[in-house]
C-alpha cells in the first residue's frame, strides 16, 4: 500500500475572482473565505476544473464517452429505463457524475450502472505566504447593442472582489489507492491535465471568459510513501505534513504524458464507439464536444492617443473623476486593459458584421423584414424581459417564447451563432479574452484632461457638468485570446473582427465618443493546437501539437472566412425563436417614410 500525492504552485497570471456567492457594501460578489477569514479556493473548484477538462479528453485517450457528453434527449431516455452511473474513466476516478447503487435497470446492466466514489482527494489550495491578502473591487457594465453607452436600463452594472495578478496558491491532490491497471490509467489521465496547466491553459473561478481567473502551475511534484509495514504506517501518522515527506519521482509528469501519446484515437473511431454503445446515431456522435484542439492569438494593442479603462477604485484613490483600472492597488506603474473591455468591443463588432451580412440577404427579398427576423445569426443579449423588444436575446425568447426553464439545457443549434461563440446566460463560452498588462517598454505615460459640457441655451459650461480624467497616453498592451475546440466558421469569424481593430476601425474602453481608445495590433502570433498522434513527439510539453504563424497575414485565413460566409448564409432561427422585432428593419422605415432600399 501507498500513499501518493501531487504538490504545485498555482500562480494566478490575471486577477482573480472565485466567488462566494454573496455580497455586502463593499461589493455584489465578493470572494471566497474560510471561517478565519482566510481566502482560499475551495478543492471542489479545481476538481470541477480538471475533471471539465478531462470530460471532452479522455475519450481521445482510448476511454469511454462520459454519460454526461451524451444528448439530453439519450440521458432522458437512460433515466426512463432506471439507469445511473456511467463508469467512464472520468467518473472512475472524480466520481459518478449519477451516482447509483447498481439495483436499478435490466439485470445485466446493473454492474455496468454500479457507482463509486471519487479516487481523488483534492484539498482547499491557500494562498502562499508570500501572497498579499489585499485585494480589489473591480466594476463591470452591460453595453447596450444600439446605443453603445452603458446598458442601464437592464441593470447590467456590477461589482467584484478580485485578487490581484501574481497571487499564489498550493496544490495538493491525494490519491486513493487502486490495482495496479486502474492505477495507470488514474496517473496518466491527472498528468496530462496537469500538463495543460503546467503550460499555463488553467483557469479557476469567476468570469474566466471576461478575463479572470488565467492561471499556470508550477513545481509540479509526484511523490509516494511506502505503507506497507507498522514502522512505515506509524511514521505516516506522526507526520503532521506527510505530504513533504515523501520519496519524489523526478520525470513522473513526462513519462506520464509520454505515455498517453500512444493512446491518442481519431474523433472518427470516439464516434463510432459511442454509436456502439449508447445507440447514437451518426449525426449525433460528430456533435458530441470530444476535445479537439485549441487556438491561440498573443498580439500588441497599440493606443494610438489618449486610453482610459475608468475604474472606480481607481478614481477615489487618484481624486480624478475618471482614472484607468491598475493590476495591483496604488501601482500606477501596472495599468491594464481589462479582458471584459475588449471582449465586449469584439462580440459587438461580430454581431454587427453578422447583421450587415443578413440585412444584405433581406433586401434582396419581398419579404425583407420577416426573413431578417427568421435568419438574423446575433441578438442582443442584453435585451430581455420586453414584448418585441429589438434583437431580443437567445434567453429571453427561450423562455417566453418556447417556456424552457431557466435550470434546462438547450442544444448550442438553438441559439444564435453570437451566443454559441461568446457564450450566453444558457451556455458558457469557450472563447476566453485574459486581462491584458502593461506592456511598454518604458513607464506608462498619464495626462491629466478636463471636460465641460455646454449648455445648448446660452453656449456657456453648463452648471455641475464639469469633470476630470486621468487617461494613459498611446499605452501598448500584451493581448491573449484563446479558443477551445475552435470550428473554422468561428476562426473566420474573429479573423474579420481582428482585421479590423488590426486596421484602427474599432475603439477600446472608455470615451470612444470623445476621441479616447482607438487602437491597432502592431504584431502578433496565431497559435493552433490538435491531437495528432502522428504528429506528437515524446518529449514535448503536453499532448497537443502546436503550429505557429504571423497573425497579421490574413491571406492565410481565406479558407475560414468562406466557412464563415457559408455558415451565416445557411443559418436560420429554429420554429419560435424568430426575433420579434429589429432596430432596423420596420424602425427606419416609420422614421424616414416608405421602404428603405
Amino acid at each position: 500500500m501507498k500513499y501518493r500525492v501531487i504538490t504545485g504552485t498555482l500562480k494566478a497570471r490575471t486577477a482573480v475572482h472565485v466567488g462566494s456567492g454573496e455580497g455586502n457594501e463593499l461589493a455584489d460578489l465578493l470572494l471566497r473565505r474560510d471561517t478565519k477569514g482566510n481566502l482560499l479556493i475551495p478543492g471542489t473548484a479545481i476538481a470541477g476544473a480538471l475533471r471539465a477538462m478531462l470530460t471532452r479528453l479522455a475519450p481521445r485517450l482510448g476511454g469511454d464517452v462520459c454519460v454526461e457528453m451524451l444528448p439530453p434527449k439519450e440521458r432522458a431516455a437512460r433515466e426512463r429505463k432506471g439507469l445511473k452511473g456511467c463508469n467512464c474513466a472520468v467518473c472512475r476516478l472524480f466520481g459518478d457524475v449519477e451516482p447509483s447503487d447498481g439495483t436499478g435497470g435490466p439485470v445485466e446492466e446493473q454492474k455496468e450502472s454500479a457507482s463509486a466514489a471519487s479516487r481523488l482527494l483534492v484539498f482547499n489550495a491557500c494562498p502562499t505566504e508570500e501572497t498579499s491578502a489585499q485585494t480589489l473591487v473591480r466594476d463591470g457594465v452591460g453595453i447596450d447593442r444600439a446605443s453603445g453607452t452603458a446598458a442601464r436600463a437592464t441593470g447590467a452594472k456590477f461589482d467584484l472582489e478580485t485578487l490581484p495578478p501574481g497571487a499564489k496558491f498550493t496544490l495538493r491532490i491525494e490519491l486513493r489507492e487502486t490495482d495496479l491497471g486502474e492505477r495507470v490509467e488514474d496517473e496518466r489521465l491527472l498528468a496530462v491535465a496537469l500538463a495543460e496547466w503546467q503550460a499555463g491553459r488553467a483557469h479557476l473561478g469567476g468570469g474566466v471568459a471576461r478575463g479572470l481567473g488565467a492561471f499556470e502551475l508550477k513545481n509540479v511534484q509526484y511523490g509516494e510513501c511506502d505503507l506497507d509495514d507498522a514502522d512505515g504506517i506509524m511514521a505516516f501518522l506522526r507526520d503532521s505534513m506527510p505530504w513533504k515527506h515523501v520519496d519524489e519521482e523526478k520525470a513522473w509528469l513526462q513519462d506520464q504524458v509520454d505515455g498517453a501519446m500512444d493512446n491518442i484515437k481519431t474523433p472518427e473511431k470516439v464516434w463510432q464507439q459511442a454509436i456502439n454503445k449508447y445507440g447514437l446515431k451518426k449525426e449525433q456522435a460528430q456533435l458530441l464536444p470530444l476535445a479537439q484542439g485549441w487556438t491561440e492569438w498573443t498580439f500588441t494593442l497599440q493606443a494610438e492617443g489618449p486610453f482610459l479603462t475608468n475604474d472606480t477604485t481607481s478614481s477615489s484613490m487618484s481624486g480624478f473623476d475618471h482614472a484607468p483600472l491598475l493590476a495591483m492597488s496604488r501601482d500606477w506603474t501596472k495599468p491594464k486593459l481589462p479582458g471584459s473591455s475588449l471582449r465586449g468591443v469584439l462580440r459587438s463588432h461580430a454581431e454587427r458584421i453578422t447583421r450587415t451580412l443578413v440585412t444584405h440577404q433581406a433586401l434582396a427579398r419581398d419579404d425583407m423584414t420577416n426573413y431578417f427576423l427568421s435568419h438574423c445569426p446575433a441578438c442582443d443579449p442584453l435585451s430581455v424581459g420586453k414584448a418585441n423588444a429589438p434583437l431580443e436575446s437567445c434567453d429571453s425568447l427561450l423562455r417566453h417564447g418556447k417556456h424552457v426553464s431557466e435550470n434546462q439545457e438547450v442544444a448550442p443549434e438553438q441559439l444564435c451563432l453570437a451566443c454559441q461563440l461568446f457564450g450566453s446566460t444558457r451556455r458558457g463560452s469557450r472563447l476566453i479574452v485574459e486581462d491584458a498588462p502593461y506592456a511598454g517598454d518604458r513607464p506608462p505615460v498619464y495626462k491629466m484632461l478636463d471636460f465641460l459640457a455646454i449648455d445648448r441655451f446660452t453656449g456657456g459650461g453648463a452648471e455641475g457638468f464639469k469633470f476630470d480624467a486621468l487617461a494613459l497616453w498611446k499605452p501598448t498592451f500584451a493581448v491573449r485570446m484563446r479558443l477551445e475546440d475552435p470550428q473554422d466558421w468561428e476562426l473566420g469569424w474573429l479573423t474579420l473582427v481582428l482585421r479590423d481593430l488590426a486596421e484602427g476601425w474599432l475603439r477600446v474602453g472608455f470615451g470612444a465618443a470623445k476621441g479616447f481608445g482607438q487602437v491597432t495590433i502592431s504584431q502578433g502570433t496565431l497559435r493552433r493546437a490538435t491531437l495528432d498522434a502522428a504528429r506528437a513527439k515524446r518529449g514535448q510539453p503536453s499532448l497537443f501539437v502546436v503550429d505557429e504563424q504571423p497573425l497579421l497575414d490574413w491571406s492565410r485565413a481565406s479558407v475560414w472566412v468562406k466557412a464563415f460566409n457559408e455558415k451565416v448564409q445557411g443559418f436560420e432561427r429554429e420554429a419560435g425563436m424568430s426575433l420579434p422585432a429589429d432596430s432596423y428593419f420596420g424602425v427606419v422605415d416609420d422614421i424616414y417614410g416608405g421602404n428603405v432600399q
